[in-house]
């Protein structure tokens, strides 16, 4: 499989790099790139440790998607764990980060917000993929995406009128509400 096939990245990740180095600092966006390639290194780490193989990567602006080959598939408590080693490596990665400068805490918040973010048991997220394994194994697979699309669906408007209501206090920015929407 040709390289163009195994790694995709959306057009629109050069356009929110380009944002982010025309309206952030460049400590910003490396911090932010650091935290991301941990995150998805320990995802791959632990599928292949399970004997899993990634054969497609998948990058856009909002984050990115490993395709597994069918030929490894992985039960749902390999899943489990396959989807707790992103958010595992950034708990870790924030805990080994030495405080003291301002680089140091921006990864480290970074990392703590990049965790504590995927957990949520939202479709798209690693807590989605736990939740639904979880699921599956108490009921059934179809059972399983009804109730997960039911509590995600849940999980974004409620996010939605959280981040209206901040905006309506004057004590919000677009950030959440964007991310409430995309979810």
């Amino acid at each position: 499989m040709a390289l163009a096939e195994r790694l995709r990245i959306s057009p629109g990740v050069p356009l929110l790099l380009a944002a982010f180095v025309w309206l952030a600092s460049p400590l910003l966006l490396g911090a932010i790139l650091s935290a991301a390639v941990c995150h998805e290194l320990g995802h791959w780490l632990v599928i292949r440790a399970l004997g899993g193989r990634v054969t497609a990567l998948r990058i856009t602006c909002v984050g990115a998607e490993m395709r597994l080959s069918a030929r490894c598939p992985l039960g749902c408590w390999q899943q489990i764990a396959a989807a707790l080693a992103g958010p595992a490596v950034n708990l870790l990665a924030r805990m080994a980060v030495g405080l003291g400068t301002e680089g140091a805490y921006c990864f480290a918040g970074l990392n703590l917000a990049l965790a504590a973010f995927n957990l949520l048991p939202a479709v798209q997220l690693d807590g989605g993929r736990i939740l639904w394994c979880i699921l599956a194994l108490l009921t059934s697979e179809e059972r399983a995406e009804r109730l997960l699309r039911v509590l995600s669906s849940a999980l974004a408007v409620g996010l939605v009128l959280g981040a209206l209501l901040l905006l309506w206090q004057g004590r919000g920015n677009l950030t959440l509400l964007i991310t409430a929407v995309w979810l």
